[in-house]
């Protein structure tokens, strides 16, 4: 314990330093821009421009217009220019208030966390001491299935503005069922619901009201401040964004922070961003089918993505992995019906897959707490399991396939 929290000083003080060394070129960069803006738009006040978060993430928010966008594009700091975009929830594609099934009740767990062999895991961890963030609708922290789990709370207006919200709340029921498979306890009926029951959870509600880019960077820098190992995001926007990259390249290099995205449920053919970004760690779902055949879901996305020009990395594969979407049941605030108040239900769709992955990142991370980021990702690709062989991976349905996170931690040694 004692080793991990000097861990997780060490890098919230490099996250500080990179702040404090990032606020001198944004303020240069604001400076110069600002000049530029008064020259071609004279008699105009000056164009807004902020900073998002604390300066952690190498970003910010600027007004633009027609004559005024080449001159920001010359700046030589800026990298990138991505519109303020909307974003949205990855919605369920179905959602279910049946009762658990009678299988799951005789396992003790959900058939998603046995399909994965999560309980040979917790032999060796449950996600102790490990920060995840979940930026999502919410969460009913007073649920008894996450009973403690909850560590902060923050809501991100549409403006980009941290509201601080107690008690918690789900301003739908989406992030609630998200924060159950990756953490959650036991169901009355005895069924654990989470992969790595014991890790933290930071939830940042995002996509509460007119939910934009800035919401969402605004999210992942609070994440970043907070000391997120890993950010769960089971959301994004429908056209396709590389330049996205450099946010989990900051992410990843930078500050060893695994993004774990969802690719989204627009069927074969197409994907979400970020889910889609070169470098995201993007999640496809699979079902279970008939005599226990495992198929990708139909509605879960996947697409091959090519940059004509662009060498040697002009073609872009996702999703990266493939893990159960589909009849996911977790937990939910409370919502009463004319037959009783439900506080479970079923949920599928690319969103319920993507926490799995991110819990099953967590039991690795406790269990090898000096694995780099880029080592989890690695094992979790090599060693996913693609039905037709590791010759055909990966492609744009099942990635490198279903993860196998017994085999994942036998890799990263």
């Amino acid at each position: 314990m004692r080793g991990r929290l000097r861990e997780l000083k060490k890098r919230l003080d490099y996250v500080k330093a990179r702040a404090a060394g990032q606020e001198p070129i944004q303020a240069k960069l604001f400076e110069s821009y600002q000049k530029a803006g008064a020259k071609r738009l004279p008699g105009k006040q000056q164009l807004a421009v902020s900073a998002i978060g604390a300066s952690t993430l190498p970003v910010a928010m600027v007004e633009i217009t027609r004559k005024t966008l080449p001159a920001l594009a010359a700046q030589p700091d800026v990298v990138a220019v991505l519109p303020n975009q909307k974003i949205q929830l990855i919605r369920p594609k179905q959602v279910n208030y049946s009762e658990l099934i009678r299988r799951e009740i005789k396992d003790g767990l959900t058939w998603g966390l046995k399909q994965l062999d999560i309980p040979r895991l917790w032999k060796t961890t449950k996600g102790e001491h490990i920060n995840v963030a979940v930026l999502d609708t919410g969460v009913h922290g007073e649920h008894p299935a996450l009973g403690g789990r909850v560590k902060d709370f923050v809501v991100i207006d549409p403006l980009g503005r941290r509201i601080t919200a107690n008690p918690t709340f789900d301003s739908g029921q989406h992030g609630t069922h998200v924060c159950g498979t990756i953490a959650g306890g036991k169901t009355p009926d005895g069924v654990t619901i989470g992969v790595a029951p014991e890790a933290n959870l930071f939830v940042a509600g995002v996509l509460i009201g007119d939910a934009t880019l800035r919401t969402l960077l605004e999210g992942i820098s609070w994440a970043v401040e907070k000391g997120a190992d890993i950010i769960n995001m089971s959301l994004g926007f429908s056209y396709y964004e590389p330049l996205f990259d450099e946010v989990f390249n900051t992410l990843i290099d930078q500050y060893d922070i695994l993004p774990v995205v969802a690719i989204g449920n627009e069927n074969h053919g197409n994907s979400s961003s970020p889910g889609n970004a070169p470098n995201a760690f993007a999640v496809g779902a699979v079902e279970k089918m008939s005599r226990g055949k495992l198929e990708v879901a139909f509605f879960s996305s996947g697409a091959s993505l090519v940059f004509p020009g662009e060498e040697p990395n002009a073609l872009v594969t996702k999703p990266d992995v493939v893990a159960p979407g589909v009849q996911i049941f977790s937990c939910i605030p409370p919502e009463k019906r004319p037959d009783g108040t439900y506080e479970y239900a079923y949920m599928d769709g690319t969103s319920m897959t993507t926490p799995h992955v991110a819990g099953v990142a967590a039991l690795l991370m406790a269990a090898k707490p000096d694995a780099p980021v880029t080592a989890i990702i690695n094992a979790l690709k090599e060693t996913a399991k693609h039905p037709k062989g590791a010759q055909y991976r990966p492609d744009n349905r099942w990635g490198y396939g279903l993860i196998q996170p017994v085999e994942a931690l036998k890799a990263i040694g």
